[in-house]
């Protein structure tokens, strides 16, 4: 079966030289012989054969002894993983394209080759967290949906976090999906120490909570956020704009500013983020179940509906 690993290797090499091209032809007509249970006639197992052993020859005479004995055990051996390596891509290819993960979309911490393709996918924030982790509540944060949805997903997010900003297409095609079905909170894990004035752009949000405009000035925050990184208007001149085209009480809103009076509430939600084990943003739980990273809405889907379905 040497031929067959003979053939992908001067199958990948015919496209870039035409010099391997006649061995490629040859080990293809090696394999097809052989897949039709006659003997390959090319002479190319045989050739392959001696020079494998040649070499291991000239370093030790008892491995090249060994290999020649058990060679055909060998190529077996090799075929067997090249198949199986090959059908392990294709599976890590297809979740990947539903989910963003090799795995699944659950599996947030396991390796997955593809990710290099992307770099980064979301905020990490190097955090150590002793004692078991505790399941994160909706608190008192807002939330869009039914009070007591079936499905409760609890989003942490930074609105200084260009994932998360991602996330949020997706977000609102969730909640355009199934809408009083779940119940989506958000509580802000703002990552100063990465993202300027993050803790800041939260403690805004929530002064809009307290004139019951969160939402629409969440999404201004979402949707303009990076423009207030582009020079001109500071981040402090940035947010009270916003608020401005929001609507809001302009005089309670620069007073709830500047007292910090929701400075509190904002801690409160990132230490129960890191209890939660939150280390990057966006983080989402699914009933507990968690989703790091602006993945696919197929990712959410999945679990959502075994969720309702339960």
């Amino acid at each position: 079966m040497i031929c067959i690993l003979t053939l992908v290797v001067f199958g990948v090499l015919a496209i870039f030289s035409a010099s391997h091209r006649p061995l490629a032809k040859e080990a293809f007509e090696c394999v097809f012989l052989r897949l039709t249970l006659r003997k390959c006639r090319t002479g190319l197992d045989t050739k392959v054969k001696s020079s494998i052993v040649g070499r291991i020859m000239g370093k030790s005479p008892f491995a090249a002894k060994i290999t020649y004995k058990y060679f055909e055990v060998f190529s077996w051996v090799l075929v067997i993983l090249m198949v199986a390596s090959l059908a392990y891509s294709v599976y890590g290819g297809y979740n990947y394209s539903l989910y963003g993960n090799c795995y699944g979309p659950e599996e947030i911490n396991a390796f997955c080759i593809y990710n290099a393709l992307e770099g980064e996918t979301f905020t990490e924030l190097q955090t150590k967290v002793s004692g078991e982790l505790e399941k994160p509540t909706a608190d008192d944060d807002p939330y869009l949906g039914k009070d007591d949805a079936k499905v409760e997903i609890i989003e942490f997010g930074c609105y200084s976090c260009p994932y998360s900003r991602q996330a949020q297409s997706t977000v609102n095609e969730i909640v355009q999906k199934y809408g009083n079905q779940i119940k989506l909170v958000f509580r802000d894990f703002p990552i100063d120490t990465i993202h300027s004035r993050a803790s800041l752009h939260a403690e805004a949000a929530n002064c809009a909570l307290e004139q019951d405009k969160f939402w629409e000035y969440h999404k201004k925050l979402f949707t303009e956020h990076e423009l207030c990184t582009s020079a001109e208007e500071n981040h402090l001149e940035h947010i009270v704009r916003l608020a401005q085209e929001t609507g809001l009480n302009m005089k309670q809103f620069s007073s709830c500013l500047k007292e910090r009076k929701y400075k509190e509430e904002v801690k409160t939600d990132f230490n129960d983020g890191i209890k939660a084990g939150v280390h990057g943003t966006p983080t989402f739980f699914i009933n507990g179940r968690t989703i790091i990273g602006p993945k696919p809405i197929r990712a959410f889907e999945k679990i959502i509906d075994e969720e309702l379905s339960k």
